[in-house]
């Protein structure tokens, strides 16, 4: 793009300018929102993946409550009780097994007028026994029809300076639809994650190609923009003949 008319690489500047800070901004929003609080909770990025989209099934609210800051609310056998009617299938049928513990210890506090959330009958006691399976279809529905539309007309934008570049044809084609490759990658594994926890990892290696692949056009779009070709030359690998011998380029 180096031949480029000024007004044409101001524009091009432009974009890149705006595409980057925003590219920076999703950065942060993906740590505070995503990241940051797993983080909290003890969880690395692998684990924290997979609880966002497959959950955390090991436990559910109920039985984290009782084990937690509620266990002295209810006695060993009582405990007991709840956990085999957990097992059993947690039903309106055997809910007389556990019906007392709930008027007894539950009812008083949790009522209409108590604290949130309300216990007082088995519906209400049964919300509590659901296990975390991570992200709602319908969310997951919705997440992936806004990416799948919204984010590819980015990767268009930039892509459609950076082909524009001086860089080596086959290396440009590689990058140019990594961000594509990646996005597609990513989404498809949000799905798979559903019901299968492994995949986590292939969620993170779609959005890190996705990243790479961005920010490498927008680097080298950027550098053949504005850098003398005396440091372009440095990337030798990745130029053409006619800017490392000094030639003019097309």
């Amino acid at each position: 793009m180096r031949n480029h008319t000024l007004s044409e690489k101001a524009f091009a500047s432009a974009v890149l300018i705006v595409l980057g800070i925003g590219f920076f901004l999703a950065f942060v929003y993906l740590y505070a929102s995503e990241i940051e609080p797993h983080h909290q909770k003890g969880q690395n990025l692998l684990k924290g993946v997979a609880t966002t989209y497959y959950g955390d099934r090991s436990t559910n609210r109920l039985e984290s409550v009782l084990h937690g800051k509620m266990a002295e609310n209810v006695s060993r056998d009582e405990l007991v009780k709840i956990h085999k009617w957990i097992e059993g299938g947690a039903t309106k049928a055997d809910f007389a097994q556990v019906e007392p513990i709930v008027t007894q210890n539950c009812a008083s506090c949790h009522d209409a007028a108590g604290d949130p959330p309300q216990i007082t009958n088995f519906e209400q006691f049964h919300a509590l026994v659901q296990f975390d399976t991570g992200v709602e279809i319908h969310t997951l529905a919705r997440m992936s029809h806004v990416h799948l539309l919204g984010i590819p007309l980015l990767f268009f934008m930039l892509g459609s300076f950076f082909v524009r570049t001086r860089w080596r044809e086959g290396f440009k084609a590689v990058l140019v639809v990594m961000p594509f490759f990646g996005v597609l990658f990513d989404i498809a594994h949000w799905w798979i994650a559903k019901r299968y926890e492994s995949a986590a990892l292939g969620i993170i290696f779609g959005g890190a190609t996705m990243g790479l692949g961005f920010a490498g056009q927008w680097w080298l779009t950027a550098a053949d923009l504005w850098l003398p070709d005396r440091l372009l030359t440095r990337l030798v690998w990745i130029l053409p003949k006619t800017v490392t011998t000094g030639e003019d380029a097309a």
